[in-house]
């Protein structure tokens, strides 16, 4: 073999070693090009999969609040506070036995409510958490915004999301209706109930579950607005020449029942009479102390706050002049014999406002739209008033012969206790001069999911 040819061996064999490396060359490229990305694409993957896990949390910390306050009943006050306290009183009560968090270490004050931070461990060990907030813009009043706002965060990704609530005040028992009864309404003789200035301000509705026979009409009775029963099951029994100028509503929704808090009133409250009430009294701003049992006869006028502790039965009869308003303790036990208030004679009303000059009134006549609150006592009447100057609360009402009367406002039986009314028993409700927030009544509104509200803030850095 000549020169020449190993010569052209030996080139050949180079070149294919050449071929050969910088085809390894590539292929390391491409090997370390692959491994990059299938690194990068798994920690994106990772990244990706924590940002998921972030933003469920977050929006399960919505969902925990939606189920449990979405509908619930918070105070109609001007008051950021007591919403938030009454959102925070629900979530403790609700996660009382819960283990995701300690329900007493959720907290309120007048900028919002907090609740402590939740940790949730997936089956892998791996955990995240979810903080949760909500604030009122303003307080418990109509059309309030109420704002949930929750961050979750799992690994490096947060995501923050925002769902707005509602306050909206739903049908009023005071306002919406002349009578508002948890207890059967039964009315027989020549009984009516009419609206003053137009017709629909003399409806009236039964809410009681105890009996179909929600409302019982019979006689001559007449009723100028609607008739309406909660009950899907109840019935209006009507038997002889009855009128009813609106509808007859059955199945209806509950109406807001409201609140009784006497607490304005008590503090004018600083003469103890403990008398019978017999002869020619005037009295002003007096408690009556449990089991005094007194009857008002004769001449009596009383001036300011009549504020009667349980137990009692007290009476007002003969000329009774009342200026200002009655308000009761809330019996411990439920009765209704040894609780009661009646009213029999000729008896006469005027509101705080016309209270006559005097420190001991300074306050108290701003305290208007009430005249009778007295939750778990019954309320007789048998003679006649001319004009009540508030509305009335208690828990059972007998109405019986000719007594009645204009009521400037509502009347509302808090127990499933029977409303009665007999006889020539005639309510006439004035709702031009009734005061649309009478003192010692907190209104319930309810606390509404606003729809669409829903905003997300993904990787948000806390």
């Amino acid at each position: 073999m000549d020169t020449h040819t190993r010569n052209g061996r030996a080139n050949r064999r180079a070149v294919a070693l050449i071929v050969t490396l910088v085809f390894l060359a590539l292929f390391a490229c491409m090997a370390l090009a692959i491994t990059t990305a299938a690194s990068s694409n798994l920690a994106i993957s990772h990244n990706r999969v924590d940002a998921c896990q972030a933003a469920a949390l977050a929006e399960t910390g919505i969902r925990l609040i939606q189920y449990n306050v979405g509908g619930l009943a918070v105070p109609g006050t001007h008051s950021a506070l007591d919403l938030h306290n009454a959102v925070t009183t629900q979530l403790q009560t609700a996660w009382q036995t819960s283990t995701m968090v300690n329900q007493a270490n959720i907290t309120a004050d007048a900028n919002g409510v907090t609740v402590p931070t939740i940790t949730v461990t997936r089956s892998d060990g791996r955990t995240g958490t979810i903080d949760l907030r909500i604030v009122a813009s303003g307080g418990a009043l109509d059309n309030t915004t109420v704002t949930i706002k929750s961050k979750g965060q799992f690994g490096a990704a947060t995501n923050s999301v925002t769902y707005n609530m509602t306050v909206q005040r739903g049908a009023s028992a005071l306002s919406d209706y002349a009578v508002a009864s948890k207890g059967s309404i039964q009315m027989t003789g020549n009984a009516s109930i009419r609206g003053l200035n137009n017709t629909v301000d003399g409806s009236i509705l039964s809410a009681t579950y105890s009996t179909n026979q929600a409302i019982t009409m019979t006689g001559n009775d007449t009723i100028s607005g609607n008739v309406v029963v909660c009950n899907p099951d109840g019935t209006v029994r009507k038997t002889g020449n009855i009128s009813i100028g609106g509808q007859q509503i059955i199945g209806a929704g509950e109406p807001q029942w409201p609140q009784v808090d006497i607490t304005p009133f008590k503090p004018y409250a600083t003469n103890t009479y403990s008398g019978n009430g017999s002869g020619t009294l005037t009295l002003s701003n007096i408690t009556i102390p449990p089991n005094t049992n007194p009857t008002f006869s004769g001449n009596v006028t009383v001036y300011g706050v009549i504020y009667i502790k349980s137990p009692n039965r007290v009476s007002f009869s003969g000329n009774c002049n009342i200026i200002g308003t009655i308000v009761t303790d809330t019996p411990a036990v439920n009765d209704l014999t040894n609780n009661s208030i009646s009213f029999t004679g000729n008896i006469s009303t005027s509101g705080v406002d016309s209270l006559p000059s005097g420190t001991q009134y300074d306050g108290l006549r701003a305290l208007t739209g009430s005249f009778l609150l007295a939750p778990g006592f019954a309320a007789s009447f048998t003679g006649n008033f001319n004009t009540v100057n508030g509305c009335m609360v208690a828990s059972q009402y007998s109405f019986t012969g000719n007594a009645g009367g204009t009521i400037q406002g509502g009347l509302v039986c808090l127990r499933d206790s029977a409303f009665t009314m007999t006889g020539n028993t005639s309510l006439v409700i004035d709702r031009q001069h009734a005061v649309a927030t009478p003192a010692g009544i907190v209104s319930s509104c309810k606390l509404v999911c606003l729809s669409g509200s829903f905003a997300s803030s993904p990787n948000c850095i806390p």
